[in-house]
């Protein structure tokens, strides 16, 4: 019996957290929730997901990037992929993310919202 991969969503969005379990764990994968970003990063200490999809803005602003920051410093987030959410059309230094002390590595940018087969396509790329 083979190991179902954890994903663990971390979005303000209680509806968009919801439906996005659904369409995840109807294609086979585990799915945690967290509503904001401390709790996430808890969640992330806690069960090591294997992938986070995380909202670039809950509470405030940055709160998605701060989510970020925290996941690349610990040692079991500095290679788990990440993908970050947008709903804003990203500008400037917000259109594309280079590792730096600033924007830490993500691995994918969406924009929401996102199509249930696009999800899963990028998903299934990162973590199988």
């Amino acid at each position: 019996m083979t190991t179902k991969k954890k994903v663990l969503l971390i979005d303000d969005d209680r509806d968009f957290l919801m439906a996005t379990k659904l369409i995840l764990e109807k294609s086979g994968y585990e799915v945690f929730l967290a509503e904001n970003g401390t709790s996430g990063v808890d969640m992330i200490k806690s069960i090591t997901p294997d992938l986070a999809i995380v909202d670039m803005m809950m509470d405030t602003w940055g709160e998605g990037f701060d989510v970020i920051s925290e996941v690349r410093s610990m040692e079991s987030g500095k290679d788990m992929p990440l993908i970050i959410l947008s709903g804003v059309d990203l500008q400037g230094p917000y259109q594309s993310f280079e590792p730096s002390e600033e924007f830490p590595k993500v691995n994918l940018i969406l924009h929401k919202p996102v199509k249930a087969d696009d999800l899963i396509k990028h998903v299934k790329d990162l973590v199988g």
